[in-house]
């Protein structure tokens, strides 16, 4: 075991997430395949490249530390870029199904010879535009979460994301401390983004939104930890 993984082992350990030796080795993988296809294409900021496994799989990962995700569920990545949050969500969670999605070809090919060499079954990707692909009967309505980075501003993402969504099944998934619906839409975001929050609620006023800081035993040693998860459910997926 490298140190990388015994730091992520330790940390997942800490905040009550199994991960096998496997799962780790797929993990440090997926690690050096990105950076080598990221001299070939720009999957993430090569400024960036000696974070990737604090500042990019471990970040990806937190999620985990704050949400269960229960098997069977089909989880869309939206904006996936790089494969991220996507790629190691699904290394993680290998009963979950994942599809991909990116508006560059290039980043979806990439994605999808990466998860092919780290034989991740559970993983489909596409290439599209979510205005277009969401009024598709074969993606609309579809997934229990949409998951997403910082892709844009949060009212884009619901505009972009909820529609992927089942309707409201009154069903609910756990968080360390608070109880959510599913489906539901899950994205990273800064801790200052009160703005965002206040246009997001009046163009869906039906869309409740929870906020769920990601502090966490360890959080300190995470790369671009001064984020927070922002929760989206709603019984109506239309804007009203």
């Amino acid at each position: 075991m490298t140190d990388e993984e015994l730091w992520l082992y330790t940390l997942c350990k800490k905040n009550g997430v199994s991960i096998t030796d496997i799962e780790l080795t797929r993990l440090s993988r997926f690690k050096q395949l990105l950076l080598d296809w990221n001299k070939k294409i720009n999957l993430v900021s090569r400024k960036n490249e000696d974070i990737v496994w604090k500042g990019h799989i471990t970040l990806s990962l937190s999620m985990l530390f704050k949400i269960r995700f229960r098997s069977g569920m089909n989880i869309l990545d939206l904006g996936t870029g790089g494969g991220f949050p996507g790629i190691p969500l699904a290394i993680l969670l290998p009963e979950c199904s994942f599809l991909l999605l990116d508006s560059t070809l290039k980043k979806v090919t990439t994605v999808q010879s990466m998860a092919d060499s780290l034989g991740l079954t559970n993983v489909k990707t596409i290439w599209g535009r979510a205005e277009e692909l969401q009024r598709q009967p074969t993606f609309s309505r579809k997934f229990d979460a949409v998951v997403a980075r910082s892709v844009s501003n949060l009212s884009n993402l619901l505009e972009w994301g909820l529609p992927f969504l089942k309707p409201f099944s009154g069903e609910n998934i756990v968080t360390e401390k608070i109880s959510i619906a599913v489906p539901s839409l899950i994205t990273f975001k800064g801790t200052e983004i009160a703005g965002e929050e206040l246009e997001a609620q009046k163009s869906y006023p039906l869309v409740s939104l929870k906020s769920v800081p990601l502090i966490f035993p360890g959080s300190e040693e995470v790369d671009n930890f001064d984020k927070k998860l922002i929760i989206a459910t709603t019984r109506q997926h239309a804007r009203p």
